[in-house]
């Protein structure tokens, strides 16, 4: 998120959008997720704004597809 936002220094609980994120920024970041074999949506960003949940998310769709 630090380089996507351009800000410098961000916690597991800072807010994407509070940061400065917008849906043009959403997308880059699924794209990037994507290419780090993470399947995320825009849905799945605007539900989980921060890292901790966004974070948790991902880690209950592993458990899922296990």
């Amino acid at each position: 998120w630090s380089e996507l936002l351009g800000v410098e220094r961000i916690g597991r609980h800072d807010h994407f959008f509070e940061l400065g994120g917008h849906s043009l920024l959403v997308i880059r970041m699924i794209e990037r997720l994507r290419k780090a074999g993470f399947d995320v949506t825009v849905r799945t960003l605007f539900t989980h704004p921060t890292l901790c949940a966004l974070s948790e998310s991902c880690e209950e769709m592993d458990e899922f597809l296990l």
